[in-house]
Parts: C-alpha cells; sequence; structure tokens
C-alpha cells in the first residue's frame, strides 16, 4: 500500500514538474515572438507615421509617440496587436476615420514596400481601433501575421457590429 502511495506521489510531482518546465519554456517562446513582432510593429508604424508627416496629414509635434503597449495580455496568447498613444490637435478627434484611412494606407504601403508576409492576404498590419481618450490619439496596430491575431480583429467586427 505505502509502495503505491509513494508511486502516485512521484508520478504526480512528475507530472507537476513536467508542467511547469512546459509553462516556462511556451512562455518564453511567446516573449520572443511578441518582442520580435512589437519591433517589426514599431518600424512601421512610425514609417507611417513619417509619411503622414511628409503628407501633411500630421504634424511633427502630433507624431511624438508617448506610449507603445501590447494589447495581447487582454486578448489572449499570440494575438499581436499593439497600442500606441500620441498627443493629438485640436481637430484630431473629427478626423478619426480619415486618419484610419490614411494609417491603413500608410501600413499597406510600407508592408508592400518590404514585402512583409500576412496570414492573409493585404497588408500585414492594419489599425484595429482608433480613439482619443484624456487628449492622446490611441491607436491600435495588428500584425497580421498569425491566425489567432485574424481571429481577434473578426472578434473586434463583431464587436463593433454589435454596437450598432
Amino acid at each position: 500500500m505505502a509502495l503505491t502511495v509513494e508511486i502516485i506521489i512521484g508520478i504526480v510531482i512528475a507530472f507537476i514538474i513536467y508542467e511547469m518546465i512546459h509553462h516556462m519554456i511556451v512562455q518564453r517562446a511567446t516573449r520572443m515572438v511578441r518582442y520580435s513582432a512589437q519591433n517589426e510593429t514599431d518600424v512601421a508604424f512610425k514609417a507611417a507615421l513619417q509619411r503622414l508627416v511628409n503628407e501633411d496629414v500630421l504634424t511633427e509635434e502630433e507624431c511624438k509617440i508617448s506610449s507603445a503597449e501590447t494589447v495581447a495580455d487582454v486578448w489572449g496568447r499570440g494575438v499581436m496587436a499593439f497600442e500606441y498613444a500620441m498627443p493629438i490637435g485640436m481637430d484630431v478627434e473629427r478626423r478619426l476615420p480619415e486618419l484610419e484611412q490614411a494609417f491603413n494606407d500608410a501600413l499597406a504601403s510600407f508592408s508592400a514596400d518590404h514585402q512583409i508576409k500576412s496570414v492573409v492576404s493585404g497588408s500585414a498590419f492594419v489599425v484595429s481601433d482608433i480613439w482619443v481618450y484624456e487628449d492622446r490619439l490611441h491607436i491600435d496596430v495588428a500584425y497580421l501575421m498569425n491566425e489567432s491575431t485574424v481571429e481577434y480583429l473578426k472578434d473586434l467586427k463583431k464587436l463593433g457590429d454589435s454596437d450598432h
């Protein structure tokens, strides 16, 4: 009887150790992929900002990124979407649809120029949300490098459609 209990305890301990090691490896891999995706998205977003300045859509002052962070923690593992926040000019709030289209065009141009791959046809980078909060323009950019991110965009679209 004691031997059976020891075997069961040994199996349970082995399983717990396996799960802990597996979890650490998966988390590390996910962090590395997310870090790489954020770096690529940062480059694309900054290039889009520069293009919008060159086209007189935004001013240099409006393009100072005050923060950039991942939204993946909210939506789950594998979602490669990042939020950027910037100070805004007086008329930005009424120009949100125009700005969203301008950013999407600039990001699509960057994707095409640099031949960045996407899991769907079209641009590898898409503005998934844009809004003004506390005198800052917030822009979520999704990097369509995997199915999780594509599903995230579909979920956002469903949420947006249900609001109307």
